[in-house]
């Protein structure tokens, strides 16, 4: 038998400025984390000229990525659609 495990996430996407909160880090760090690929965020609908959207992180995708380190035998079935 297969065990299970539940993981509860509050909110699937933070703020950089609640990421920044959460984590202890500087949020000029987060930013230059984001523009360096090192955290996933929601991508962004550009909507004109300018975009002013806010940027989101993917807490969802550094919750699996953890849960994978933990343990690299783990099998995450996710849908790709």
């Amino acid at each position: 038998m297969t065990p299970t495990i539940s993981i509860a996430i509050s909110s699937p996407y933070v703020t950089v400025d609640e990421f920044a909160r959460v984590s202890g880090m500087n949020p000029r760090t987060v930013k230059k984390y984001i523009s360096e690929g090192k955290l996933p965020i929601r991508k962004k609908k550009i909507t004109g000229k300018y975009d002013r959207s806010t940027t989101l992180i993917n807490m969802t995708a550094l919750t699996l990525e953890g849960a994978k380190a933990f343990n690299p035998e783990l099998k995450l079935d996710e849908d790709k659609s």
